[in-house]
């Protein structure tokens, strides 16, 4: 199950947040405290992994990509978890939302950690420059996950 995270989330995830690679507790409430956002798939109950992302400060981008742009700012699943589709459902569910708000696409920095870029252009973002970016298609005109209800 995906849902939106609370901040008791936070305390549930501390010992993934602690793992190698991850956002530590402290900067995780800190950016939840500064309007971003955080979707937690949970298994049975508990938390094995979460996306956190928040809204562009500004668009400066070209007239033909001009809206709402989300940034996908960690995604994260336990070790134990991982290669299971996890990463790509939440990013499924991400979509989903920001679409629901209005978005017109997404974009993330590239990162260094092995199978980000796989997952990244997996889930359709294209590499452009130092960035992966991914244009969101209206609910009419596709079948995406990012548009269809979970």
């Amino acid at each position: 199950m995906i849902d939106l995270a609370s901040e008791a989330d936070i305390l549930a995830l501390a010992d993934m947040l602690h793992g190698p690679g991850a956002l530590q507790a402290p900067r995780l409430q800190r950016a939840m405290g500064q309007g971003a956002q955080m979707l937690v798939y949970r298994l049975q109950g508990v938390p094995r992994g979460y996306l956190i992302w928040s809204w562009s400060k500004a668009c400066d981008a070209a007239p033909e990509s001009a809206g709402r742009l989300a940034v996908l700012d960690h995604v994260q699943v336990e070790p134990n978890f991982r290669r299971h589709g996890m990463a790509r459902r939440l990013i499924a569910r991400f979509e989903m939302e920001i679409a629901r708000a209005g978005a017109a696409g997404w974009g993330c920095p590239i990162h260094r950690k092995p199978g980000c870029a796989a997952l990244m252009c997996g889930a359709g973002a294209l590499i452009r420059g130092e960035r992966f970016e991914k244009r969101l298609q209206t609910p009419h005109s596709s079948n995406s996950p990012a548009t269809s209800p979970l």
